[in-house]
């Protein structure tokens, strides 16, 4: 008689060289996408029309990427707190414009 449809649909269980293959190969792409990441946030960060200078390392911990010059380092954590002072200084922004708004239409309600 023909296999069970469940028995046919089993995949065969993997070697340990193979779960080590797929492992190395998920931390792999889980790291590239890491990488993508930040190469993304350096290009956004950058200023009009400014080459990006940041030099990103390939692998492990950068030379100097302690607390200190918090934002001036050239690291990962670098570019980082440079993120998130660009976030703070886009809601002040925006916090500014609602401002405005709010000014302009109690101003255009008073005519």
């Amino acid at each position: 008689s023909p296999p069970s449809s469940a028995a046919a649909r089993a995949k065969p269980l993997l070697s340990t060289p193979q779960k080590r293959l797929n492992h190395i190969m998920s931390e792999q792409k889980r790291r590239n996408a890491i990488r993508d990441g930040y190469a993304q946030l350096i290009s956004l960060l950058a200023p009009a029309g400014c080459t990006v200078t940041i030099d990103m390392p390939t692998r492990g911990r950068p030379k100097g990427s302690g607390s200190r010059n918090k934002g001036t380092t050239k690291g990962k954590s670098g570019v980082l707190f440079r993120a998130v002072e660009y976030c703070r200084w886009l809601e002040e922004g925006r916090e500014a414009l609602e401002q405005e708004v709010a000014r302009l239409e109690a101003l255009a309600a008073s005519r």
